[in-house]
């Protein structure tokens, strides 16, 4: 049964604090008024544990892709939702999304829709899960829309996992190079140096500039550490301020090939989004202002909300795009036989799935072209450290004989 917090007028001039079980918050009302107490404030339990883990673990996108999967398993299976919230509470592993969770079912029985219950909690559930929860309440698909958004939610899992995994190797490739020159150049390379002072000749330029740049190091690393440190810490905060990210969006979509790699993930992602919620009953309209707010890039996102503008007035939204450099005329062509057809999500389901497919392609060319490039620069680099300790040895063996 619920617990709640009240705060009570039990005399003119005394007040009481407590807890009291209920089956509703209108029953602990009237629990108190027997009891003579006159409730001033009374709150869910839930709802303050809510707050008070508002700081402890985060909910990632896997903890709700979860949630959703597990509450549209049980609901198709013919469980209550409130009874499947209940479950599913009692069951993560996460203690902030239990409560989060708990007090989504404390709403619903108090007469919140769900979607309602969803959008009390804008940090955890976004625009786009509110209104597709919410249209499908209208419709009567709520099952199907909760599958959907979990169906979603797996794909971008699934992306993001093949990136992190492809991405681990010349990661772990660069870090063995730079972690291998700094050893080389802090540690190897002085012992050398007494060597080198010893022999009193006129050093090769390119042992002389070796040497100047590892007593370099070794002299100021701290005030280099210092320095480096500021400028994470001065691109992370600027990176969190609008301007910030949209220059920093704006800077990748100039690169050659990750231009086009970050254009496809965002196509791809709006048009699946846009498609769904197109397919699930929500007006053009309000799909892409939510499309727009939930894109990633900002560049991409303004472009988004340009075109919402001019649907908003009343053109089709090929029409709207046709002087559009982000969008490839290719998924404008496809856009307008959508809508032409009236099949506009058919047709934007295919967009995204070109266009991950396209994605995965050029994320697999690029580190194709990276790892090889990696080991050769690395290569050449530890060649010229070693060739920069063995111009000397060699000089004196000559001068020797």
């Amino acid at each position: 049964m619920p617990i709640y917090t009240y705060k009570a007028k039990v005399k003119p001039d005394t007040f009481r604090n407590g807890t009291i079980e209920a089956e509703s918050e209108k029953a602990a009302i009237n629990k108190l008024l027997l009891l003579n107490y006159h409730p001033v404030s009374i709150k869910s339990k839930s709802e303050e544990n809510i707050r008070k883990f508002s700081f402890s673990k985060k909910i990632t996108s896997k903890d709700i892709y979860i949630f959703l999967r597990q509450l549209a398993n049980l609901n198709i299976a013919g469980l209550p939702i409130v009874k499947s919230l209940a479950n599913i509470s009692s069951q993560s592993h996460n203690p902030r999304l239990r409560l989060i969770v708990w007090n989504l079912k404390e709403k619903l029985q108090k007469g919140n829709t769900f979607s309602e219950a969803l959008s009390f909690h804008p940090d955890v559930f976004g625009t786009f899960e509110i209104n597709m929860i919410k249209s499908a309440e209208t419709t009567g698909m709520l099952d199907e829309a909760i599958e959907k958004i979990a169906d979603l939610k797996e794909r971008d899992i699934a992306f993001n996992n093949r990136l992190r995994s492809s991405m681990a190797y010349p990661v772990l490739l660069l870090s063995v190079g730079v972690i291998t020159l700094l050893v080389l150049t802090t540690f190897v390379l002085p012992k050398f140096i007494t060597l080198f002072n010893d022999l009193d000749q006129e050093l090769p330029i390119l042992t002389q500039m070796l040497i100047n740049t590892s007593m370099f190091l070794k002299n100021y690393w701290i005030l280099l550490g210092v320095v480096a440190g500021f400028a994470i810490f001065f691109i992370q905060k600027q990176l969190k301020t609008k301007k910030g990210k949209f220059l920093f969006d704006g800077l990748k979509l100039r690169i050659p090939l990750i231009k086009n790699i970050v254009l496809k993930i965002q196509i791809a992602r709006f048009a699946r989004t846009l498609g769904s919620l197109i397919q699930n009953g929500v007006p053009i309209i309000n799909s892409l202002k939510i499309t727009s707010e939930i894109a990633t890039n900002l560049v991409f996102s303004s472009e988004i909300k340009h075109m919402h503008t001019q649907v908003t007035k009343g053109q089709q939204i090929s029409m709207a795009l046709k002087d559009s450099s982000i969008f490839d005329k290719n998924t404008l062509d496809l856009i307008g036989v959508g809508e032409e057809s009236g099949r506009l999500d058919k047709m934007l389901f295919r967009i995204a799935e070109m266009n991950e497919s396209e994605s995965s392609g050029l994320i697999e060319t690029l580190l194709f072209l990276v790892e090889p490039a990696l080991i050769l620069s690395l290569g050449i680099v530890v060649a010229i450290i070693v060739m920069a300790i063995l111009m000397p040895i060699f000089q004196m063996n000559f001068l020797v004989q």
